[in-house]
C-alpha cells in the first residue's frame, strides 16, 4: 500500500491499520511493524475536509532512506440529513394545539425551523434545538394562532451545519376544521360564498333591482324604491336602441347597457354584489350572528329598492338585507340568491327562505338574537322579512329604509313566525 483514500460521513471516525508489513533488508520475509498514524491538518471528525495521514514507525527500526511509505487521505463529508417522514396532510379543530413529531439525524444540537408558506415565501414561525446526540426526535408545537386560515402550508427546514447537509421537507397542508359548524341537517357555514347565478344577466320586461333602476334612471321613469322594467321601459330601450342602430328588440343586453354609458363591469357586478364573509373558523356562535348582525347595520339609512341586494347605500329591501347578512356569516341560502331575487316571480324571497327545511323553525316565545321574523301579508302569505336584535327590536328594510324597529310594528303586526340561521 502507497497511497489510499478513505471518505467517511462528518459523525463518523476513521480506522487505521495499527500494524504494517515491512521487508527485512537483504530477505524476502516480511514483519509486522507497530504504526502511530499522523494527519496534517489535525483531524476533526465534525469539518469536512481531507485529512493526509502518515505513520510514524518505532526508533526500534531503522528505515532504509529510499524506503517510501505508505499514507491514508481521508476525506470527510457532511452527513445526509435525514427528517422522518411527514404526512402530507393534517386536519384540526380551530382554537387546539397542533404539533408534530419528527426524528433528525444526524442530530448534535442542530436547529430546526417550523415554516409557514406566506405571500409567495417561507417566513419562520418557530425554531425548535434538536439534543446533542447522533439521532434526536423532538415534537414541534405549531405557533398559537395556525388556526386563523382556513388551509395552510407548512415546512420543515434544517440549515448546514458541521454535522450535516441542509434539508427542506416535505410540505405539509394543514386544514383547518371550524371551532363552530351547525349539525348536518341545517345550513353549513362555509369558507367561501360563490354565487351560482350570473349577474350578467338580460334585462327583460317584469325584472326588478338596481340594473333596473339605473336604466330607468337614465330614461327619467320609474320609482327609484320600486324599480320595474315595465312595458314603458320597454319602449323607451327599443327607441333608444333604434337611435343607437342597435337590434331593436327593447331587452337590455351588454351592448345597450355600454351604449347608455355604463361601465362594462357593472353590467355583471351590480346585481351580484356578496358582503365579504366576517368569520373565520375560529368564530363562535356569537361571533356568526354578530357577523350577521353588524353587517346588517351597515345597511341602516340605504333606501328600500325592490328585488335589490347591493352594498351599503345602493339598495337592497326586506329579503336583500337579509342575503347580505346571511353572506357576511358564511352562509348561503341557495338556491335563493342576490341575482335570483331582481328576476320575475322571485320578488318575495322571503317567502322561498321560509321554506327552506335547512333552517330551524322556533315558536315565537324561544326567539333569539340573530333569529329571522317572518310576517305575513292580508292575503296570508309572507311578504316580509327582518333579523331579530334582541329587547324587542328588529332590523329591517321596509320602504323606505332600513331601519330599527319594534318587532311588532304597528303596521305590520301579522308574524308568520321565526327560522334559526345558527343552532
Amino acid at each position: 500500500m502507497k497511497q489510499q483514500t478513505i471518505i467517511i460521513g462528518s459523525e463518523d471516525t476513521p480506522h487505521l491499520p495499527g500494524e504494517l508489513k515491512a521487508l527485512l533488508e537483504g530477505s524476502s520475509e516480511f514483519i509486522s511493524v507497530s504504526a502511530l498514524w499522523k494527519s496534517q491538518p489535525d483531524f476533526a471528525a465534525d469539518r469536512a475536509g481531507t485529512y493526509v495521514y502518515t505513520p510514524e514507525i518505532s526508533s526500534d527500526y531503522q528505515i532504509d532512506a529510499a524506503a517510501v511509505l505508505p499514507s491514508i487521505r481521508i476525506k470527510v463529508i457532511k452527513a445526509n440529513t435525514t427528517l422522518s417522514q411527514l404526512p402530507g396532510t393534517l386536519k384540526k379543530k380551530s382554537r387546539q394545539t397542533l404539533s408534530q413529531g419528527i426524528t433528525v439525524s444526524p442530530a448534535y444540537g442542530r436547529p430546526v425551523q417550523l415554516q409557514m408558506y406566506q405571500n409567495g415565501q417561507w417566513v419562520t414561525k418557530k425554531t425548535f434545538t434538536l439534543s446533542n446526540s447522533k439521532s434526536a426526535s423532538l415534537t414541534a408545537d405549531f405557533p398559537n394562532d395556525w388556526w386563523k386560515v382556513t388551509s395552510s402550508a407548512w415546512r420543515f427546514f434544517i440549515p448546514e451545519s458541521k454535522e450535516g447537509n441542509a434539508l427542506t421537507s416535505s410540505s405539509i397542508t394543514v386544514n383547518t376544521l371550524r371551532y363552530y359548524q351547525n349539525p348536518s341537517k341545517y345550513i353549513q357555514i362555509q369558507d367561501k360564498i360563490t354565487l351560482r347565478h350570473s349577474g350578467a344577466y338580460k334585462l327583460k320586461v317584469g325584472y326588478m333591482g338596481l340594473k333596473v333602476q339605473k336604466v330607468n334612471r337614465y330614461f327619467r321613469i320609474g320609482n327609484k324604491y320600486w324599480p320595474r322594467y315595465t312595458s314603458q321601459t320597454k319602449r323607451k330601450v327599443k327607441a333608444f336602441q333604434k337611435r343607437k342602430k342597435l337590434k331593436a328588440t327593447g331587452v337590455v343586453d351588454k351592448k345597450t347597457w355600454m351604449k347608455m354609458g355604463f361601465s362594462e363591469s357593472s353590467w355583471s357586478s351590480l346585481g351580484a354584489y356578496v358582503s365579504p364573509i366576517k368569520v373565520n373558523p375560529s368564530s363562535t356562535k356569537k361571533d356568526h350572528i354578530e357577523a350577521m348582525i353588524s353587517t346588517a347595520k351597515k345597511y341602516l339609512g340605504t333606501n328600500y329598492v325592490v328585488g335589490a341586494s347591493g352594498k351599503p347605500g345602493q339598495g337592497a329591501d326586506c329579503s336583500g338585507l337579509v342575503m347580505q347578512a346571511l353572506y357576511a356569516a358564511g352562509v348561503d341560502p341557495y338556491p335563493v340568491s342576490c341575482v335570483r331575487h331582481s328576476k320575475p316571480g322571485y320578488e318575495f324571497e322571503s317567502r322561498n327562505i321560509w321554506k327552506n327545511k335547512k333552517l330551524k323553525t322556533v315558536p315565537y316565545t324561544k326567539k333569539q338574537r340573530g333569529d329571522l321574523i317572518f310576517y305575513r301579508g292580508r292575503s296570508g302569505a309572507i311578504n316580509h322579512i327582518a333579523i331579530y336584535l334582541g329587547g324587542g327590536k328588529v332590523i329591517e328594510s321596509w320602504p323606505n329604509k332600513v331601519v330599527i324597529r319594534p318587532v311588532k310594528n304597528s303596521r305590520r303586526n301579522r308574524i308568520k313566525g321565526v327560522k334559526r340561521v345558527f343552532n
